[in-house]
């Protein structure tokens, strides 16, 4: 292995993650690139999450060698974070590398083909062309890279406060408060929500979708003067696809009180 060096990377960035490895996609050579690397000599390996390196130790016909690559989604939820407008998961996908720029938008880069998705693939097959240039830098010890860069989805929060008894609270009291003052809500207005009466408010702004949010709900009431009451201490933040009945770019939770 001393002997091999690195001739090319492939990274992936996503916006979700927040500065940290995506692992939300997986690379690999297709069949007919394993017969290329074969014959070429070349080590295609995962380096990390989101990672991937191509290694060689002779060079290879940088006239005519175009290495083939797989890429498919590790995740289900992948479609659910990310801002990419009209993908389809089960349609075939392409992206010709080596590109001009090092970092290119993944979600305007990948073409759909228009063709027929083989089965076991991925849904894009990345094109490698390796190249003169390609060559070069790896031998100065700076190769080339691709990252792929993903943008996060955001939404809008949509809470629904259901009271547990026939009693409520009136609406204009009742407050959804965040500790950390990072999101704010609208006004309480009353609804009917599941065969029951209710009270929804949404976030001001839309957004952006992570694993885990900063912000610390709490539910509280007016009561009485600048005394507050606790209704729940705890809100947790809403899920994708927890519920399927609510408005598209919106996030729905729902609570008891």
């Amino acid at each position: 292995m001393e002997s091999y060096r690195i001739l090319y990377r492939i990274r992936i960035g996503h916006d979700y993650f927040d500065g940290k490895p995506c692992p939300a996609l997986l690379c690999r050579l297709t069949p007919q690139g394993e017969a290329l690397a074969h014959r070429r000599g070349l080590l295609f390996r995962q380096a990390a999450p989101g990672e991937w390196t191509l290694l060689f130790r002779q060079e290879p016909d940088t006239q005519n060698d175009v290495l083939t690559l797989d890429l498919s989604l590790a995740d289900p939820k992948f479609t659910l974070y990310t801002a990419w407008d009209g993908f389809q998961p089960p349609a075939a996908y392409s992206l010709e590398l080596p590109m001009a720029e090092e970092t290119v938008e993944a979600a305007t880069a990948i073409r759909p083909t228009g063709k027929k998705r083989a089965i076991g693939s991925g849904f894009c097959i990345l094109s490698l062309r390796l190249t003169p240039e390609m060559v070069e830098a790896a031998d100065s010890g700076q190769p080339m890279q691709t990252v792929l860069h993903f943008n996060v989805a955001a939404a809008q929060w949509e809470y629904l406060f259901i009271p547990n008894g026939e009693d409520s609270v009136q609406p204009s009291p009742l407050q959804l408060e965040d500790a950390s003052g990072k999101v704010q809500f609208t006004a309480f207005k009353e609804c009917e929500a599941y065969g029951r009466k209710a009270w929804v408010t949404r976030s001001k702004s839309r957004i952006p979708m992570r694993p885990a949010y900063p912000c610390k709900l709490r539910l509280t009431v007016q009561n009485g003067g600048r005394q507050k009451r606790v209704l729940l201490s705890q809100v947790a933040p809403p899920e994708p696809r927890r519920y399927l009945d609510a408005q598209r770019g919106i996030l729905r939770q729902v609570c008891y009180y």
